[in-house]
């Protein structure tokens, strides 16, 4: 079976919309950036061509970058799901990506980059950095302009951490930064994940032709930019359905984090205890889904019925999403990182509720207990990698390295209060001491303690 390649694209009918250059470089081939970010960019048509390089060493055999140069630097992009009531079932082949290079050498003299693409939440994020260094000093010494920096994040903050990051690593760029480039926060929200070896051969079969990186999307994916009208001007990507501006991100990435994130946080360990292993398993097991739907109602939705029903779109499709019948969406992989997503949208909210209550809200502190249950079983294996084990099925864990370090030193049949004060005090993990919110820690064993006497305890209706 031929891979995929530019010069097949006319025998099977895939309609071509290359840039006419290169002007744009990422640091990175994640699953965000390549099933949403890139996707988005493709379809705006602005011009705008990638090259890309990869901050990630071969996984299972398999590296992301030689698989790319092999297809030309395209892959199949299958989008499915439900958009309201309407079926989504698509499938288009990404051909934002333009070249492979080998190294950052070999394109940080080319005067037409003038777009960095950044992933700053991804886990290779220091590696990613480390190359926009060396970018950024190559053409400097070559008296080369700037860059306007796209980084793509779930904090408000990442324009600035990006900077921040690189100034760390080489603070004689700082003059360079200011004079030439620009920095921007850019939320990109849509579930992508790289098709995994069962499921890519199967679309194989299918398409007739081989792709070594199909990616599953789901639709309705969208990319916000907070920028000001030069790089609107420079940049016109909002000629795609999905991409926007905006002057400000923050209450985007609010809302994201309450009413998407921690519902994830719902519905991921707790699921995973129960047996679970796709977001619509989860949204079919009556209880788990009853669970989640009086958290949201108690505690993840505003107080006022004006700003509930501004909500209520919102929630509704985050509910598609969770129940998406045509994705599976693997639990742990949609979630991760997890305790990322704890410490950015439940603890806020735990926080909050028991400042006003006293105590901490019944269910995202079961999720949280759910997770400390869950984390505290992973080992790494013999290539360092985290691991749970549930039953006779391994499953892998992707998080911060010093979390997963932490929780790898702990065990799920520990004593519930020796378990829930380990976890709940690590002030390196969370930011803070947990143990110093109201109730928490007594909360938190008790459901480990449950949890411990039954691994598929839900809380009842108190």
């Amino acid at each position: 079976m031929q891979h995929l390649n530019r010069g097949m694209m006319g025998r099977y009918e895939i309609p071509e919309r290359f840039a006419a250059r290169v002007n744009a470089v990422q640091f990175g081939l994640g699953e965000r950036l390549l099933g949403v970010v890139d996707v988005l960019i493709d379809a705006a048509q602005a011009g705008v061509g990638i090259a890309a390089l990869s901050t990630a060493p071969a996984s299972d055999g398999q590296n992301p970058v030689e698989l790319l140069r092999e297809q030309d630097g395209m892959y199949t992009v299958f989008t499915r799901g439900y958009l309201g009531e309407q079926p989504v079932n698509r499938e288009e082949v990404a051909q934002a990506i333009l070249r492979l290079p080998e190294s950052v050498k070999e394109i940080a003299a080319e005067p037409s980059i003038a777009l960095a693409i950044v992933d700053a939440d991804a886990p290779d994020v220091d590696i990613a950095l480390d190359m926009a260094v060396e970018f950024l000093s190559l053409r400097r010494s070559a008296g080369l302009g700037g860059l306007d920096f796209l980084c793509v994040s779930e904090s408000a903050d990442a324009a600035e951490a990006v900077r921040s990051g690189i100034l760390a690593r080489d603070p004689d760029l700082e003059g360079f930064l200011a004079e030439k480039c620009a920095f921007y926060p850019a939320l990109a929200d849509g579930i992508a994940l790289r098709a995994e070896a069962k499921e890519a051969a199967r679309l194989c079969q299918t398409m007739n032709y081989a792709d070594g990186m199909i990616h599953l999307a789901e639709p309705g994916a969208t990319l916000t930019i907070e920028a000001p009208e030069g790089f609107r001007a420079r940049w016109p990507l909002d000629g795609a359905d999905g991409v926007a501006f905006t002057d400000d991100l923050a209450p985007l990435i609010e809302r994201k984090r309450r009413l998407f994130d921690a519902g994830l946080c719902l519905l991921a360990a707790p699921g995973w205890l129960l047996g679970l292993n796709t977001l619509s398993d989860c949204m079919k097991h009556d209880a788990l889904r009853a669970f989640v739907g009086k958290a949201y109602m108690e505690e993840l939705l505003p107080e006022g019925e004006a700003a509930r029903a501004a909500d209520a779109p919102y929630v509704i499709r985050a509910f598609e999403r969770f129940e998406n019948p045509l994705n599976d969406n693997a639990l742990l992989r949609v979630a991760a990182p997890l305790i990322r997503r704890l410490r950015q949208s439940a603890l806020p909210l735990i926080r909050r509720w028991a400042a006003e209550n006293f105590e901490p809200p019944r269910r995202l502190a079961f999720a949280l207990a759910a997770a400390i249950m869950l984390y505290a079983g992973a080992r790494p294996n013999e290539k360092g990698r985290y691991e749970v084990l549930r039953g006779n099925e391994i499953h892998r864990l992707d998080d911060d390295p010093a979390a997963l370090a932490l929780f790898s030193t702990l065990s799920h049949d520990m004593p519930p209060e020796a378990l829930a004060y380990a976890a709940l005090a690590d002030r390196e993990l969370w930011g803070e001491d947990l143990r110093e919110i109201d109730g928490l820690e007594a909360r938190v064993a008790l459901d480990i303690a449950n949890m411990q006497r039954n691994p598929k305890y839900l809380p009842e209706e108190e």
